[in-house]
This record gives C-alpha cells, structure tokens and sequence, in this order.
C-alpha cells in the first residue's frame, strides 16, 4: 500500500522517518531509535530530561547522562533535517518533539479504524473490510520493534498491540458480514493457535466453519476452548461462545448482526 505523504514517522514495526526524498531512514544507534520512539509515543508533549534519562538507561545511568541526552538530541536533529530545533524544540524542563496530524502512521491507523467501525455499524461491509485491510497493512511488524526495554515504549507496544487485534477481529467480522468465509479460516485458525484465550477468534471461527458447512469442526473449537479455559483457568466460556455453540448445535441460522460493534466510538 502506498503511504500518504503526510506520514513521516513510522513506528508500526521498526522505527523510521520519511527523508526530504522521499526514502526510509532507519537508525543504527540503539539509544537514538530509543529516544526518538519515546518522543514519538509522547509526541506534542514535553518530556522532562529526567525522564529520558530514565527511559535510556532504565537499570543504571552513566554519570554524563544529561550531556549524552543533548548529544543524542542534536544528532537526532540532524536526521529530522531541524537544525534549528523548530520540530524537535528544547524546553525549559526536557524536550518536545512536535508531530503534525497525519504525520505519524498510528495516527493514521486509528483514522482507517474509525471510519471502519462506522462502515461496520451501518452495515457496510465492503468498506468496513477495506478500511480495516488498509489500516492493517500500515503494520510491517512488531510495534517499534527494534527499540529496547524503554518503560514507555514497552507500555504503548502492548497498547498498540492489542489495538491491531482489535482491528483484525472487525475485518474479521466484516468479511465474514460479507461471506468471505473460506478466505477467511485460514486466517482464523492462525489466529486461534497464536491467541488460544482470545475468545472472540475462536466465535468468529465457529461462525465461519458453521457457515460452510462444517457444523462438526465448529463444535470442536468449542469443545477446544472449554477444555483449555477449565484446564488454565477454572472457567467456562463466555455467554456469546455458549449461544452460538447453541445456535449451531440446533442448526440455527447464525445472527450475522451480532457481528457488528455495539456502539461507534467518536473520534476522540
């Protein structure tokens, strides 16, 4: 997919920034990407220096720490292009590094996502599907991947993680609004295997399996599921994995509107 000009910073998988050019500039220096992602995950903020400090060297700090801090800022300036400090602006207390809208390509994804989960409630499959495929494919990885142990940056990749799970469960569902079901199990089951607990997957499995004609494998990734829960947790599964189990076990037509999100978020 083609990225819009507007994105310079990318932090869906490996750090990068968009270069006057127009190419990808990666960063071979740990401690630049580091400070570069904490700035971005706080971005339009100022991050006092005792932060970055503690983001940098989250065990133990060098002696000069405030002294590399300005050093990895300057050299950090100099691959934005800001010699002058007008993007990546010193304060009084730390730093601000500051991101117009569109600039960064998370901002991008939850724009894609929110105009899926509109197409999604008002019944527009097809449309919920491709916002939801184009904002999936701004990913080409892990989130900040090559970053290390940064605190903040370890507690926004599990945030942004499960943000991108959410948005597959929705094209998920859109497809499946769509009758995309043998295109879709494949996904389906390898989602099953790397999120056994996530139950939603394993509903939209049944679902899909049931729709084909695969009442019996339907029934066994309930049966799957029981099992692990009782086995990890001492639960059962949840009330829509039992009421489906039930719809399937009657050879009940499947509620496709029970696939839409109950309310559409506002772009907050």
């Amino acid at each position: 997919m083609a990225l819009p000009e507007s994105i310079r910073y990318r932090i869906l998988g490996p750090v990068q920034t968009r270069s006057a050019d127009g190419t990808w500039q990666d960063f071979r220096q740990d401690k630049w990407r580091t400070l570069l992602a904490v700035l971005l995950v706080r971005s339009n903020h100022v991050v006092p220096c005792d932060e970055l400090v503690r983001q940098l060297w989250p065990e133990e700090a060098p002696g000069s720490q405030r002294k590399l801090v300005q050093q990895y800022v300057h050299r950090l300036r100099r691959s934005l292009d800001d010699p002058a400090g007008e993007v990546l602006r010193t304060r009084p207390a730390g730093y601000e590094l500051r991101v117009s809208p569109g600039e960064l390509d998370v901002d991008r994804f939850d724009a894609l996502c929110a105009d899926g989960r509109r197409a999604l409630a008002t019944a527009a499959y097809e449309e919920a599907m491709a916002h939801f495929g184009q904002a999936m494919a701004l990913w080409r990885g892990t989130a900040m991947a090559d970053v290390g142990n940064a605190p903040a940056v370890a507690a926004e990749r599990i945030r942004m993680t499960e943000r991108r799970l959410a948005a597959t469960e929705l094209w998920l569902r859109a497809g499946l609004a769509c009758g995309r079901h043998d295109v879709l199990i494949p996904e389906l089951e390898c989602l099953v295997v790397a999120y056994p607990l996530r139950e939603r997957f394993r509903e939209l499995l049944m679902t899909a399996l049931y729709e084909t004609g695969r009442r019996a494998d339907a029934l066994s990734v309930a049966r799957h599921l029981r099992c692990l829960l009782r086995e990890e947790l001492g639960i059962d599964p949840g009330a829509e994995i039992q009421r489906l189990e039930r719809t399937i076990l009657l050879g009940e037509d499947v509620d496709l509107s029970l696939l839409r999100p109950l309310a559409v978020p506002t772009d907050s």
